[in-house]
């Protein structure tokens, strides 16, 4: 197809609708930062003072993100080879000088860091991985750890039963005393899966992984030594078995094999904290190969049925999210505490957000299929945008709260995000790059919970709806120009 053939379809009814979808997305996304604004006018709302100077810059920087998306044509980035490496390196060293300037007597060097990137300590340091470990030991023990009073821990244990399957491990390889070993292992192996990532993207999108590696939510997630870590490494690990041989056409075992491994991997870390599961749309281009069908439909039976058989806990673990409506700025995310800053109407503005942008992503997808033939050799790419995004909106969206390290699921939408910002059709790159820059504004911003809700909302939405037509594209095709 001639260059000029694609230049006439770049300017028809679809490219319209781009332009229309990401104006209203944008306009919507303003309007949810409004109505938190116009909160500050109803004297019962003694908070105001306290988030209204926040509401202000979210606005302004939203604002600002919509223009650049809108006038520039196209960004096209390139760094030499070793530039992942500089990633990787980078999020090793933030995050380990200041765990072993704590550990080693030189504290003002690990608390010069983190004040500096404004990342808030634990009382101790992987606070949340010592959590889990401890809920670990005491299941080793024998009390029953979702049991108020229970004689173990000072309340009960919030994460599903598969996490304390980790007792079964040979020689208490998991247990609380181990914390800092695992810790350091935790910050070793993020460093290699943002690494990863960055060899997955292109130009710009690992520029904005670098960014992110410096970010108080990637720091933050590492700081705790949070399982949403692993979650992001089973979703990184899958993608990269599957990308060898999986995406090839066969009906052989080693067409079929990396699959059946990454719908392990997945179900595991469902079973520790339910959203999880959110990541079997990974799975979707299994149904290309023959017998792949086999792989998804033995893991939504899977997955539904550890849900049924551990109901009570699920439920246990819906609910601690309602009640988050806390009205300060504490490295937190979700619809909650954003809705309950607004007069009105804030949760039916989030699930429209997310509706819009997931509509506008899909006719962006679909336009870099008709007009850029999408290689297939990129699915590994559509598939970590369809799993980071399904796994922010379940726990920020849906669930309605999560902590700033939920962002660093974002990232898994770079790679793919990063293919289109050099697109010669504009509506396709300026789409792409305003979606990028919102997931690089995510991925730093953790003390303003209006501005990295609403725009993490936004581009979970589109990553999802973009990933969407791509998981189920069969056809080989070139790369987009």
């Amino acid at each position: 197809m001639s260059p000029p053939t694609f230049e006439k379809l770049a300017v028809g009814p679809r490219t319209l609708i781009i332009g229309v979808l990401g104006g209203v997305t944008s306009a919507l996304a303003l309007v949810i930062i409004f109505m938190v604004i116009l909160s500050a006018t109803d004297s019962a709302n003694t908070e105001a003072a306290g988030y209204l100077p926040l509401a202000y810059s979210a606005f302004a920087v939203v604002l600002a993100a919509v223009i650049v998306g809108a006038f520039v044509r196209r960004v096209r980035v390139h760094v030499s080879a070793g530039f992942t490496w500089i990633v990787g390196a980078v999020s090793f060293t933030v995050s380990f000088v200041p765990w072993w300037g704590l550990v080693g007597g030189n504290p003002d060097l690990g608390v010069l860091i983190y004040r500096g990137l404004k990342v808030p300590q634990g009382i101790i340091q992987f606070w949340d991985l010592s959590l889990v470990m401890k809920s670990v030991d005491c299941a080793r023990w024998g009390f029953d750890i979702y049991a108020e009073n229970n004689g173990c821990l000072a309340e009960p244990s919030i994460y599903a039963p598969g996490m304390v399957w980790l007792r079964f491990v040979p020689f208490d390889v998991f247990s609380e005393a181990n914390v800092a070993v695992l810790g350091v292992i935790m910050i070793v192996i993020s460093s290699l899966m943002l690494l990863s990532l960055a060899r997955f993207s292109r130009g710009i999108g690992q520029i904005v992984l670098l960014i992110a590696a410096v970010g108080g939510p990637w720091l933050l997630l590492l700081e705790r030594g949070n399982i949403d870590a692993v979650i992001l490494w089973a979703a990184v690990v899958s993608v990269l078995l599957i990308s060898k041989t999986g995406l090839k056409d066969g009906s052989g075992r080693w067409a079929l094999w990396p699959w059946v491994v990454g719908a392990m991997l997945i179900w595991i870390v469902g079973t520790w904290k339910y959203y999880p599961f959110a990541l079997g749309l990974m799975l979707l281009p299994a149904l290309r190969i023959k017998r792949g069908w086999i792989v998804v439909v033995g893991f939504a039976v899977a997955s539904a049925g550890y849900v049924i058989l551990t109901w009570t806990n699920f439920q246990f673990s819906a609910r601690t999210n309602s009640s988050m409506v806390d009205y300060g700025d504490f490295v937190v995310l979700g619809r909650i505490p954003v809705s309950a800053r607004m007069l009105e109407y804030g949760d039916v503005l989030f699930f429209t957000l997310a509706v819009i942008a997931f509509t506008w992503g899909i006719f962006v997808s679909r336009s870099v299929i008709r007009l850029g033939r999408f290689s297939y050799k990129k699915m590994s790419c559509a598939m970590l945008a369809a799993g980071g995004s399904a796994l922010y909106l379940a726990s920020v969206l849906i669930s309605g709260f999560g902590y700033g390290y939920k962002a660093a699921f974002l990232l898994l939408a770079i790679p793919l995000l990063s293919l289109w910002v050099g697109s010669s059709t504009r509506s396709i790159a300026a789409s792409s790059l305003l979606v990028i820059i919102f997931v690089a504004i995510e991925s730093f911003v953790v003390w303003n919970t209006v501005l990295a809700t609403t725009v993490g909302v936004v581009a979970a939405s589109f990553s999802l709806g973009a990933a969407g037509p791509l998981l189920f594209e069969k056809r080989a095709r070139s790369a987009i120009a």
